[in-house]
């Protein structure tokens, strides 16, 4: 009876008190800021007192390798504080899952991503797998529970609680992908804390040789992985012609034919293992490749840019310039681009871009995004009624229909008018609450940008065929408030033309990586200036592109 309260004590006390210490490398000399162990007791399944763990044996790799690991941990490796960024990335070795290459593609993987300003987080899962269940169970239970927990202290390691993704090596991958599309399902063991109410799923997923994904016989991916890959998060995919395995193939595959804009990399050689070590072969440049793809993504984005968009989001109105100093046009368009995914993440839909700073005094023009939510279609013959919100502008612009997918500049005005299928008139009604100077919003071009000019709503007249107009820029325009004049002008008030001003457009759009599809419009910038909104009728003729009456009310 007296040893009962010792077998208690035991079983009640914290995973660390249960284990041998962890095993040393002996070339790894980058060191965590913190490492903690993922579960407060024994992990799920485990038994006390396991043995320790090792460097595997007369294995021959040019790197070391761990086994017999119990006691699964998470370490911590923040980038420069000048560098840091807000993304994080959990680090998963490969192996085999019978053990971990913890030091190339733990270790060095964590010193590469710090460099580049991104917090990374290493991930020592249990190895060799474990009986009863698939064979990643251990191994994704461990992933599981450290998503939950890198989210659930974010704040503290000062990472954006929706900037955490997944890099998984070989076996690694195959941790990553589960850990990707089984998040929509319950966790894989019983609720421990608060942490496992966070979501689990990676924002991104980069897949480096992955194995163990798929069906060997039939050559397709794995059926639980399959019947889930809707749920994946973005996918980048690196792979080696030389690498026997098929499971990168075959998971574009299956990431094309479920729709899921990812990307694949295969170089011609390199075989198994490569890490991020450096390589004479090309396949070395996946690491930049990975940096350029997770930038389009926005991960790479100035920590100034990801608060005002937040503050957008929270329907706020910062000044990039106090959250961000000195940011240029580069980081403004960076920051429009982050409140436009915003609002397409909340089921907006792009109808095409108008341009800022078109008109008027010489500047640079600019171009912001406007949104099939704002679109309001007049019928030929009949007023728009538009009701009256503080701030509201009415803009007379010449929109062009775009008759084709474009990805690439143009270098003429006359391609880029061959690219056009259709020609509309179009009133802007953007919204503008800050200065006036001699009838003009006063307002630095960046955060004209960064807050995405001031896009709103528009409405658009019927289409005619482009050949029907010889010279837009001769083309007569006018808005009457009440029948009085507000202004006449001529399509030549664009900068340069319509021409030049659309061929303008389109490159500047292509430049910030979007693609042009077909039905966009573009409007070419406020014909006679902006024009401060009351509650009257207008009217706006656009002589042979038709015209275009509505209310304020």
């Amino acid at each position: 009876m007296k040893s009962l309260p010792l077998v208690l004590l035991a079983l009640s006390l914290p995973a660390s008190g249960l284990r041998a210490q962890p095993v040393a490398l002996p070339n790894v000399t980058l060191r965590p800021a913190e490492v903690l162990n993922l579960w407060p007791g024994l992990a799920p399944g485990e038994k006390a007192n396991p043995p320790p763990e090792r460097i595997v044996p007369q294995r021959p790799r040019p790197f070391d390798q761990i086994t017999d690991v119990s006691v699964p941990t998470l370490a911590v490796f923040h980038p420069p504080a000048e560098k840091r960024l807000g993304t994080g990335v959990l680090v998963i070795p490969g192996g085999g899952l019978d053990r971990l290459a913890i030091e190339t593609e733990g270790y060095e993987v964590a010193e590469w991503l710090n460099a580049r300003g991104l917090t990374a987080f290493l991930l020592k899962y249990r190895v060799p797998a474990r009986s009863g269940g698939p064979r990643w169970k251990a191994g994704v239970q461990d992933a599981q529970r450290a998503m939950g927990l890198i989210r659930a202290r974010a704040a503290e390691w000062k990472v954006d609680a929706d900037a955490i993704g997944a890099m998984g090596f070989s076996a690694g991958a195959e941790i990553g992908l589960v850990l990707s599309v089984y998040h929509a399902e319950p966790r894989h063991y019983e609720r421990v804390d608060a942490a496992d109410d966070l979501s689990s799923r990676p924002d991104f997923h980069v897949a480096i040789y992955a194995g163990g994904i798929t069906d060997f016989r039939a050559g397709t991916l794995r059926e639980d992985l399959a019947t889930r890959l809707k749920n994946a998060p973005p996918t980048f995919i690196v792979h080696a012609f030389d690498d026997a395995a098929q499971s990168s193939i075959i998971l574009m595959q299956a990431l094309k034919r479920a729709n899921l804009a990812s990307e694949l990399h295969l170089f011609s050689a390199g075989a198994h293992g490569f890490g991020v070590r450096d390589t004479g072969l090309p396949v070395g440049r996946w690491r930049e490749l990975c940096f350029d793809w997770l930038g389009t993504l926005g991960f790479l984005d100035a920590p100034g840019v990801r608060t005002f968009a937040r503050e957008v989001a929270a329907g706020r109105r910062p000044q990039l310039l106090v959250l961000s100093p000195g940011a240029d046009r580069a980081q403004a368009y960076i920051a429009q681009r982050r409140v436009v995914a915003d609002t397409l993440r909340r089921g907006g839909a792009v109808a095409g871009y108008k341009a800022a700073f078109a008109t008027g005094p010489a500047g640079e023009p600019a171009h912001g995004v406007l949104f099939k939510g704002g679109r309001i279609d007049a019928a030929a013959g009949s007023s728009t009624a538009v009701a009256l919100e503080p701030g509201l502008l009415i803009e007379t612009e010449i929109g062009f229909v775009i008759a084709t997918d474009i990805a690439t500049k143009v270098r003429t005005p006359r391609q880029a008018l061959s690219a056009v299928e259709a020609l509309v008139p179009v009133i802007e009604l953007p919204r503008y609450l800050g200065p006036v100077v001699d009838g003009r919003p006063a307002l630095d071009p960046r955060e004209a940008i960064a807050d995405n000019i001031g896009s709103h709503r528009f409405i658009v007249g019927p289409s005619i065929v482009p050949g029907k107009i010889a010279n837009l820029d001769k083309l007569a325009v006018s808005l009457r408030r009440e029948g009085r004049v507000l202004h006449e002008t001529t399509g030549a008030d664009a900068r340069g033309g319509q021409a030049q001003m659309l061929m303008t457009l389109i490159n500047q759009i292509v430049e910030q990586g979007r693609i042009l599809h077909r039905g966009d419009i573009i409007i070419t910038g406020a014909l006679g200036g902006p024009k401060p909104a009351a509650k009257c009728s207008y009217a706006a003729d656009f002589g042979a592109l038709g015209r275009i009456e509505f209310r304020i009310e």
